[in-house]
């Protein structure tokens, strides 16, 4: 089965996806109203990490899928399902951004590694673009110093990423 397959039944329960998609900020906004942050882990902690899972990781493929749609194919964002490619990635923000106002991420058992995957999808996304968009022969003309940064910026960042992926300090 390809993605454009997988995206095309998707489309199909429209409605199904709407209400999961939907229901994930609506549960998020009436635990925080009950919603204590304490010194320890509690029940309210890992539900709320719970729903941020089951948020980002459909915002996360549907970021892939805009920024792919966008940027490589140069698709016409006009012509693509809005509730496949933009109701998760909306869904997702709001969702970080209510549990934003209430508590801490860090605080929150599991988001580090998820902050590092995300910080990961962003950090190959962005690179992926630059290489599509870079001819080789440009290259040639920037001095090997101002490459040599660049290679040390991005392989600090892939590193952080990966350290957060893998369990590392949050720092």
């Amino acid at each position: 089965m390809s993605i454009n397959e997988l995206i095309r039944e998707a489309s199909k329960f429209q409605t199904e996806v709407i209400i999961f998609f939907v229901a994930l900020p609506v549960l998020t906004f009436l635990l925080l109203l009950v919603y204590k942050q304490k010194e320890r882990h509690h029940i309210g902690d890992y539900v709320l990490s719970i729903l941020i899972y089951l948020v980002s990781i459909p915002g996360c493929f549907s970021f892939a899928l805009v920024f792919y749609n966008l940027l490589i194919l140069k698709g016409n964002i006009l012509n693509v399902d809005l509730v496949i490619y933009f109701l998760p990635l909306i869904s997702m923000l709001t969702v970080f951004g209510l549990i934003a106002r209430k508590t801490d991420f860090l605080h929150l058992p599991g988001f580090g590694r998820l902050s590092g995957l995300l910080l990961m999808m962003v950090l190959t996304c962005i690179v992926l673009f630059v290489l599509h968009r870079m001819h080789f022969f440009v290259g040639f003309f920037a001095s090997i110093e101002s490459l040599a940064v660049i290679a040390i910026a991005i392989f600090i960042l892939f590193k952080v990423a990966a350290a957060k992926i893998m369990g590392g300090k949050n720092k």
